[in-house]
């Protein structure tokens, strides 16, 4: 067989066995302005989930895509696993869907629109805005808010954990007759044997 018949075979398999991979974008292909964010609801053009809406759930800005929530799911086989060899299981996960495929909807009509940057200037503090439009109109549609709460994560206690009284307590008091550096046999030891100026 021929070295590239032979690549493009094994680049096939790994495209069965991992369904989530997407293709390579050039860096000149990559979308320098993304008019998508997270949490922005949208309407797929084409695929299996032609016709359908949902919400952005990760945007995928290397290649070009974008995970939907509970959209295009895809069979996914774990192997099984060091710790118990006989439990092999299967997951659902969201494959990545171009962006090209799908488009931001109206909040008044609910319908798939077209958008575009626009810079608009804050009557308060007299700062210029870059806010999305529907194309030809003055309809802005806002970006989703992040849920801080979500992604706070509450804070765990491990014993390998400093405890607050000693990280309080005072370990250095800094003394003007005492030098900031350790003594001379330290030095020499972290200096280089050879250099000229040991």
């Amino acid at each position: 067989m021929q070295p590239s018949l032979v690549s493009g075979m094994r680049r096939l398999i790994n495209t069965k066995l991992q369904p989530t991979r997407v293709k390579y974008v050039a860096p000149q292909d990559k979308i320098k302005m993304w008019r998508i964010v997270r949490g922005d609801e949208v309407f797929i053009h084409s695929g299996k989930e032609k016709g359908k809406t949902g919400v952005i759930k990760t945007v995928l800005r290397s290649v070009n895509s974008l995970l939907i929530t509970d959209r295009n799911m895809v069979t996914k086989h774990i192997r099984p696993q060091p710790g118990d060899p006989t439990k092999a299981t299967k997951i659902q996960l969201e494959a990545p869907i171009h962006v090209s495929n799908v488009s931001l909807i109206d909040p008044q009509t609910r319908q798939p629109v077209r958008t575009h940057y626009r810079s608009v200037v804050d009557p308060k503090s007299g700062k210029s805005e870059r806010k999305r439009f529907v194309v030809g109109t003055e309809l802005e549609i806002p970006k989703p808010k992040a849920d801080i709460a979500k992604y706070k994560l509450d804070r765990v206690s491990s014993p390998k954990d400093t405890s607050p009284q000693l990280a309080r307590e005072v370990t250095f008091i800094p003394d003007i007759n005492v030098p900031p550096f350790p003594s001379k046999s330290i030095l020499d030891e972290l200096r280089n044997p050879h250099s000229k100026f040991h």
